[in-house]
């Protein structure tokens, strides 16, 4: 029991992280890059590649953590098979 108690509250708390993270990192990609581009010496810069890489990677890894906390709460709220 204590195992399916310490995935769930490791699994919300991870869940939760990771929504914080794809919406903070969404929105300053969005307000950086689309709304008001970066100005740099007086001159607002455009979207580069390595900004794009960026981002996938960001993604990549968000997406890697929301399947753990997706694991993490199957698990805890799965029901025991009967023997």
């Amino acid at each position: 029991m204590s195992k399916r108690v310490a995935a769930a509250l490791l699994g919300v708390l991870l869940f939760l992280a990771t929504l914080w993270g794809t919406y903070s990192s969404s929105h300053n990609f969005y307000v950086e890059y689309w709304w008001m581009p970066l100005d740099k010496y007086g001159v607002r810069t455009a979207l580069r590649w390595q900004d794009i890489v960026f981002m996938a990677a960001v993604w990549s890894v968000q997406l890697m953590l929301f399947y753990v906390s997706y694991r993490l709460l199957k698990f805890a709220f799965r029901r025991q098979r009967s023997a």
